[in-house]
């Protein structure tokens, strides 16, 4: 199959008339000029977005926690209305769920996602008879969509630094080392032949694992998969650090660094609390920092030190965690914000040598984000997936822009979606703005909402 771009964001910057030929999924050429049997592409071409952290589930209650229950609500009271949701989540509601949260991904840009799964049991940890259903659910829903999918089961041990013992809800989550590597295995063996799918590892959290848990665990998946991603929440919340500092002495970037080499291969979920040692030395290791800003700013986490970050050479990426936004354009708005809040300067996430700010999220985010998901995505590129965007120059913010301002207009100028195709392993997944199953997915997610759902809370 052939392509032709007459404007393409390539590694080397904006390019003019390029044909792109895919076979397999990939890209084998690309060359000057327009070949006539190419298909043309009607707008400018973008990488797709990763997506590198998402709680498909938490979609269900997006939006159903806007109001103050007490004069101290934070995270932890959030957290206790998705544990009642959970209760009544079934297998095939989760796949309706994720079809539906997946094909919004595709719709606004994001072309691959890491799903960080620890929806594993039932109600009060009764096991299903195929203990990796709701795995399977959520792979089979990126086939169905058409999203690359970076599978990260998650590890889940205890309540609380300490190994408080789990409650009766957190029994969802939990297993056993012997458990999870079982878990995995089989993951594996389900996920061979699926050119879509990776797999990772996410012990959850410092709070909710051992050392010894996490030192086995991420031996044992370094010696099994050497490329294979690791992710893990830390330094999300002031409490978790100061609870991190009076169990173990050090901060948790800081106690995770004394235990473990560091390398692209880890992805940091959040991050949002270091001192500036800490920032430096995450920066260094590679380890992505894997920042979601709208939920962050949805929970009242705080604001990452992305100034610093990328001064240092950090690489960062973006996700939709709890999915109060689906939308790469939206998260990486936020993220620049929220540096222009603590900084008191505009175009503080960029560099000399790519000035302008939505260029250099997009392009950062993808390019790390690839790490990630360990899949050859980020870039258009000979050997790398055909998966980009096509923007629409119809909306007028985007028509009236020098080439180097595309993205900074569609991240900070336009109140409406600008992407208007998206090709997943060069096949075309969202025609004219839409997902080519989205009414049929968006009817059936509709449905559950309102028998099921809005009862759960």
């Amino acid at each position: 199959m052939k392509f032709f771009a007459e404007n393409i964001l390539m590694q080397n910057g904006w390019q003019k008339d390029k044909t792109i030929v895919v076979e397999n999924g990939k890209i084998l050429n690309i060359s000057d000029g327009k070949d006539d049997k190419a298909v043309q592409l009607e707008g400018p071409v973008i990488p797709g977005m990763v997506n590198l952290h998402s709680h498909a589930f938490q979609k269900t209650f997006a939006g159903l926690t806007e109001f103050r229950a007490n004069p101290n609500d934070s995270f932890w009271s959030w957290r206790d209305a998705m544990y009642r949701m959970l209760q009544v989540l079934t297998p095939e509601d989760l796949k309706i769920v994720a079809d539906y949260l997946y094909a919004q991904m595709l719709q606004n840009g994001y072309t691959s996602v890491a799903e960080f799964h620890y929806l594993h049991h039932q109600a009060h940890g009764v096991r299903y008879a195929d203990h990796a259903i709701n795995s399977k659910v959520l792979i089979q829903s990126a086939l169905d969509t058409g999203i690359n999918q970076c599978l990260c089961p998650v590890f889940y041990q205890y309540a609380g630094f300490g190994e408080q013992a789990p409650n009766s809800t957190q029994t969802m989550f939990s297993h056993s080392v012997e458990e999870f590597q079982t878990l995995l295995q089989e993951l594996a063996s389900f996920s061979e032949n699926l050119d879509q799918i990776t797999l990772g590892i996410a012990p959850h959290s410092l709070r909710a694992v051992s050392k010894q848990s996490i030192n086995e665990l991420v031996r044992w998946w370094q010696q099994k998969s050497p490329l294979a991603p690791i992710h893990i929440h830390i330094a999300e919340q002031v409490a978790e650090v100061e609870q991190c500092i009076a169990f173990y002495g050090e901060r948790p970037v800081e106690w995770l660094m004394s235990q473990f080499n560091l390398s692209e291969r880890w992805c940091l979920v959040h991050a949002t609390h270091l001192t500036k040692q800490e920032t430096k030395d995450l920066a260094r290791s590679k380890a992505v920092a894997g920042l979601c800003p709208d939920t962050e700013g949805n929970l009242g986490d705080g604001i990452f030190n992305g100034v610093d970050f990328i001064n240092d050479g950090g690489r960062f990426g973006i996700g939709s965690d709890s999915h109060i936004t689906v939308s790469p354009f939206l998260e990486l708005k936020t993220l620049e914000y929220s540096q222009r809040f603590a900084q008191l300067k505009r175009n503080q996430m960029c560099s000399q040598n790519s000035p302008n700010v939505g260029q250099f999220l997009w392009e950062q985010s993808a390019l790390s984000g690839a790490d990630a998901v360990n899949q050859k995505v980020g870039l258009i590129k000979e050997g790398f997936a055909a998966d980009w965007l096509v923007l629409d120059l119809q909306v007028p913010e985007l028509n009236a822009c020098h080439e180097n301002q595309w993205l900074d207009a569609a991240i900070f100028a336009t109140h409406q979606s600008v992407v208007k195709e998206v090709y997943v392993a060069g096949n075309r997944v969202v025609e004219n703005g839409l997902h080519v199953r989205f009414e049929k997915l968006a009817e059936n997610y509709r449905a559950l909402l309102k028998e099921k759902i809005r009862k759960s809370l």
